[in-house]
């Protein structure tokens, strides 16, 4: 069975991909398609026709283009209502727990969590972008390197086929004509 993984990569176009976060209302300006043997979309472009294509994350979502989850935080009030930071639950925090987020912080636990597996990095999935990335599923290699593959016929053979049955002397395959043994010189059919 081919498994696969979706890994991240870096993003080479001009347009970042925020579908998870948001919806496009209409497309972004793109670039005039570049010539044949151009490697980039952005090579055939002068400096200020660049500038104007590329988009960031930023300049996306500041955009009427494009409408954004509620959840995004739009202002520092939203940031700081959306951080990591719970008063009931630590005595005394850090300056800095009122502005961590729980997409970027790289904390599994807390000593002061009762529910150490909701807290921050529980590995729970998140709808903001953080980089510049696209999501591809690639094919996962084997583990063990085995050359072996289960599944699926290369050719469907009859079952009375000829060509099924064990080689030796005695079968239909055998040639009509006699033939000298290599060894001894002795006459013998195969």
């Amino acid at each position: 069975m081919i498994q696969y993984t979706y890994v991240a990569v870096r993003n080479e176009s001009f347009e970042p991909d925020l579908r998870n976060e948001g919806t496009y209302l209409c497309k972004m300006p793109a670039p005039p398609p570049p010539p044949p043997g151009a490697k980039n979309w952005y090579s055939h472009l002068k400096p200020h026709e660049r500038l104007y294509y590329h988009q960031t994350m930023n300049s996306v979502r500041c955009s009427k283009r494009y409408r954004g989850n509620p959840n995004v935080p739009r202002d520092s009030l939203d940031l700081q209502l959306q951080s990591r930071y719970d008063h009931s639950r630590e005595a005394f925090p850090e300056k800095v727990d009122s502005v961590l987020q729980r997409e970027t912080c790289k904390a599994v636990t807390s000593w002061s969590a009762p529910a150490a597996e909701k807290e921050i990095g529980a590995k729970i999935k998140v709808f903001r972008v953080l980089r510049n990335t696209r999501t591809v599923r690639r094919k996962q290699e084997d583990a063990l390197g085995h050359p072996l593959r289960i599944g699926g016929c290369k050719e469907k053979v009859h079952p009375h086929s000829v060509k099924l049955i064990c080689s030796g002397v005695h079968n239909q395959l055998v040639n009509n004509g006699f033939s000298r043994q290599t060894s001894d010189g002795n006459f013998f059919r195969y």
